[in-house]
């Protein structure tokens, strides 16, 4: 099903931002960054909010604190708009076209994507607007998969990168490996087990081919029932990071995400909670420790369009401090 395949655009979707743009975006989720491969000399891991899991599969590294990701972080740093459409012709071809304005209307980035299942094959063939041609051909077998990655930037000078990407999932053992080829810099894996239910334990590692040098060790610990989550993570040895999600009813959650330790002093902070209306429709609510709070609306329109709306404001100051609103729509036919 179209449900399974890792999705090469949707994972390179968000730029990596420049400080001033990082500023103008009220220097937004500073750990949260979905293009995780780029952000080489980050000395935190990135926050990626992993796709929900198909049927029958195990988690990955980054579903250890999912839930308190997906609620205190997720629709927070929409730009000021997002548009994402999606269609299945009648031949199984997947095409999807997105386009954003992040972090203001003057920015805007975009791409067009193709994606096709071949028996046990799948192929995808992307064109991003910085001039960026993505091919992605994965070959799944049994709960293992296999995949080359190529990206060419047709800006002067032409340049070429190449990798290998190779998933195991050998329950209760799951492993992911990102193996350069050509010019990728980067090597990277993480190894994550099950040793007994509902518990999570996991290591994860970067090497800088460039560099000659491990840019990540990242430890994890995670537990999550249906209704009570914990995550951990200690990454460099630096840092240690946080989180609790908690279920009350049907309707009702509370999470909380924070540094619990960090050598450079970094303090960070969020708690909120969110209502579930139960037809698809969710209320989010966020306060960071800067005093920044915001709110997000998200709902299922139909069955062919999502929409996601936030609204940011200093709890400080709410009229003279800075604002920010975004809106996002999904299209899918």
């Amino acid at each position: 099903s179209m449900s399974k395949f890792r999705n090469f655009f949707r994972c390179r979707r968000r730029r990596g931002s420049s400080k001033k743009d990082e500023n103008n975006a009220e220097n937004a989720d500073k750990t949260e960054n979905n293009d995780q491969e780029s952000n080489k000399k980050n000395a935190v891991d990135p926050e990626v909010i992993p796709t929900p899991l198909a049927e029958n599969e195990n988690p990955t590294y980054f579903h250890v604190g999912r839930c308190a990701k997906e609620c205190l972080l997720q629709g927070f740093k929409l730009g000021v708009w997002q548009l994402i459409c999606s269609t299945l012709t009648k031949n199984g071809y997947l095409l999807s076209t997105f386009g954003e304005a992040y972090p203001d209307a003057r920015d805007v980035f975009g791409g067009v994507e193709v994606f096709k299942e071949l028996g046990n094959f799948t192929l995808s063939q992307s064109w991003l607007t910085p001039r960026e041609f993505l091919t992605e051909l994965t070959l799944h077998v049994d709960s293992s998969y296999g995949s080359i990655q190529t990206s060419v930037f047709t800006k002067d000078p032409i340049t070429f990168q190449s990798k290998l990407k190779l998933g195991f999932d050998l329950s209760p053992i799951k492993v992911e490996l990102v193996v350069p080829i050509y010019k990728e810099p980067l090597a990277m894996g993480y190894i994550l087990a099950t040793p007994v239910e509902n518990c999570l334990v996991g290591y994860r590692t970067v090497y800088n081919l460039d560099e000659k040098a491990f840019d990540m060790h990242a430890f994890c610990l995670g537990y999550y029932n249906g209704k009570t989550e914990v995550g951990l993570k200690l990454e460099n040895f630096k840092n240690l990071r946080g989180s609790i999600f908690q279920r009350i009813n049907e309707h009702w959650a509370f999470a909380v995400k924070a540094n619990l330790y960090s050598r450079e002093n970094v303090k960070q902070v969020s708690v909120g909670g969110q209502y579930d209306f139960g037809d698809g429709t969710l209320v989010k609510v966020r306060l960071r420790e800067d005093t920044r709070i915001g709110v997000v609306y998200q709902a299922e329109i139909s069955k062919s369009l999502n929409v996601m709306y936030h609204l940011g404001f200093d709890l400080a100051d709410p009229k003279g401090g800075a604002h920010k609103i975004g809106a996002s729509l999904e299209f899918s036919c």
